[in-house]
């Protein structure tokens, strides 16, 4: 926990403009920065920053917030890291408030990172600088990676002769028995320590972070396993971890796509040959914690298999995989005998791009395969129905549902309300209720206009606050998605006279502050004689509408009422509706005499 007298101190200090320049190009725009957005892809700029407000908003994609909210999605960072960076790049030192079993925890996990990242040096400079890693740099020579790419992905060799890894953490002053929690030696007993990773070429496993979680060994003579990885500790889990995301996550972004692959290998070779967007797996198949991690990063994220049958069946297997996490997929195939590492040195990288390009979306994929297992005999088609109900089942966005739904039909000939209705029972658990349709878009845009026009007011010119704060019961008339959101901007004002930008947008989660810096940027600007009739018109829509759903719901009372003949219940609920059809006429009342009177 950071104190928020140092929050504020930090956010006051940076400039968003400097903070976002890091990273991307901006060029000045009236009282905005533009510059292309980097979480998206597009020609033409719509990327916001204004630096007054210190806020960002891109109009493209809809992501905004604040300095912490662009640093939390550009680096993936959490929220007191991206605290830290930017106090780090003024200079502003940020303690951590944290309980002491925090802190013990936090000190802890510190230490065995700082082994990890010794024990990556000393694999480094083995490879380099000792005569034994000759034999792992002929390897590599052998497998055509050149020196820069090793130094990239900071690989490195484990000898097998002098003091190895554990005389050189003793020597440091670090903990034996934190290299043994991390898998990197075993304890023998009488303080006698064996190497793990004994004569084997080093592959150092980075979080996206740029910190070492564990570690890769490939044999460079006889001996089984061929690879070998750090075991489960707690920095390390194969299942939710990938080989090469840091050295990637730059490319990644710029592509707007990354590949997976299955070797340590296959990633180095296909970023020497100017792939850099690929990432591999740990020695295990593809998992939805992979596809979560990598879909932070880009939503068209390509499996790329072997051409033989093993990876066509992996592939249809890997959709499932896809769902689970929320996503769809594409794969992509190298030729029958190939992998990606031999493929991209014999033909190149262009001829590697075109395989990536003509990626099969992994639905189509998976669901010719399941035809071509079953056949196209009626009970073949029944299995293949079954299965993609199944399919269809975990499938949580409705318009990916549907489109597949639509497309399953297609080759199935079957009905597609039957389809539907048999997938939407197995989504739901036991006696649920059908989950209701949320409303298209367009249609929320519509209904919740009023509510944006009057929060863009009150964002884009504060002192507007004051002649909304004297109506009691503006938050009760606002839709619940902005309610919260009127409540905070008027406690804001009441407890400083003022909206900062900033720690408004700081107290929301990141899709709320995004709304909140749309507000604030988007919509010509209102003179300021006019700004107190657009509010108050605002309010009055707002107040009509409020109204006229009261209504409705009184008069559904009084029907359910008179159909159950409870006479109590209808005359009070028909006195509550005659005051809600006065309080509506008075209303019209007053709008006619505003325009009537109006120049």
């Amino acid at each position: 926990m950071i104190a928020e007298e140092k929050i504020i101190e930090i956010r006051e200090r940076a400039s968003i403009v400097e903070v976002i320049s890091d990273h991307l190009t901006l060029k000045k725009a009236g009282r905005n920065y533009l510059g292309l957005c980097p979480f998206h892809t597009e020609k033409t700029p719509s990327f916001t920053v204004n630096e007054e407000k210190g806020i960002f908003h891109c109009f493209g994609c809809g992501v905004g917030g604040n300095v912490f909210h662009f640093l939390m999605r550009y680096e993936h960072l959490t929220f007191p890291e991206a605290i830290e960076r930017v106090g780090k790049r003024y200079g502003i030192v940020v303690d951590r408030q944290q309980r002491p079993e925090a802190r013990r925890e936090a000190e802890e996990r510190e230490a065995l990172y700082r082994v990890n990242e010794r024990a990556a040096a000393y694999f480094h400079q083995a490879l380099f600088a000792q005569a034994e890693g000759r034999t792992a740099l002929a390897y590599l020579k052998s497998r055509g990676i050149d020196e820069g790419v090793a130094r990239r992905f900071y690989l490195g060799y484990a000898p097998r002769r002098g003091t190895g890894l554990a005389g050189f953490l003793k020597r440091e002053g670090l903990s034996l028995d934190n290299a043994v929690r991390l898998g990197l030696v075993s304890e023998r007993g009488n303080h006698d320590y064996g190497e793990r990773f004994s004569d084997r070429l080093i592959f150092p496993i980075v979080s996206s972070a740029g910190r070492v979680v564990g570690f890769g060994g490939r044999v460079l003579g006889e001996g089984l396993p061929k690879y070998l990885n750090s075991p489960e500790t707690p920095l390390f889990r194969k299942g939710s971890n990938v080989y090469g995301l840091y050295q990637a996550k730059e490319a990644i972004r710029a592509a707007d796509r990354v590949a997976v692959v299955e070797g340590y290998l296959d990633v180095i070779a296909l970023a020497q040959f100017g792939i850099g967007y690929t990432v591999a797996t740990l020695g295990t198949a593809l998992t939805p914690e992979h596809v979560r991690i990598l879909g932070r990063f880009t939503r068209n994220i390509i499996a790329l298999f072997d051409g033989d049958e093993a990876g066509r069946k992996a592939a249809a297997r890997s959709f499932e995989i896809f769902i689970d996490a929320g996503q769809l997929g594409r794969a992509a195939f190298v030729p029958k005998d190939e992998d990606p590492d031999s493929f991209v040195r014999a033909r190149g990288k262009e001829a590697m791009e075109v395989v990536l390009d003509q990626a099969t979306p992994l639905a189509d994929y998976a669901f010719s395969w399941l035809e071509n297992r079953y056949g196209t005999s009626l009970e073949g088609k029944s299995e293949v129905a079954k299965e993609i109900q199944r399919l269809l089942s975990k499938v949580r966005n409705p318009f990916e549902a549907d489109l597949l739904a639509r497309r399953a039909v297609d080759s199935l000939g079957i009905s597609e309300d039957l389809l539907r209705r048999s997938a939407a029972s197995l989504g739901r658990r036991g006696n649920e209720p059908e989950p209701k349709k949320p409303a298209p878009p367009a249609l929320r845009s519509r209904e919740d206009l009023a509510e944006r026009a009057l929060l863009g007011l009150i964002l884009r010119y504060p002192s507007m606050v004051s002649l909304l704060a004297p109506v009691e019961d503006i938050e009760t008339l606002c839709a619940s998605h902005w309610r919260d959101m009127m409540g905070r901007i008027l406690t804001e004002w009441r407890a400083s006279g003022e909206i900062d930008p900033g720690r408004l947008t700081q107290s929301f989660p990141p899709d709320q502050a995004a709304e909140i810096a749309a507000l604030m940027l988007e919509g010509e600007d209102v003179p300021e004689e006019e700004r107190e009739k657009a509010l108050s018109d605002c309010v009055a829509h707002l107040r009509r509408k409020y109204l006229r759903n009261l209504e409705t719901e009184l008069r559904r009372a009084i029907r359910i009422a008179e159909e159950t003949n409870d006479e109590k219940a209808k005359r009070e609920r028909m006195l509550e509706w005659q005051e809600v059809v006065r309080r509506e006429r008075q209303l019209d009342r007053q709008r006619l005499a505003a325009k009537t009177h109006s120049p």
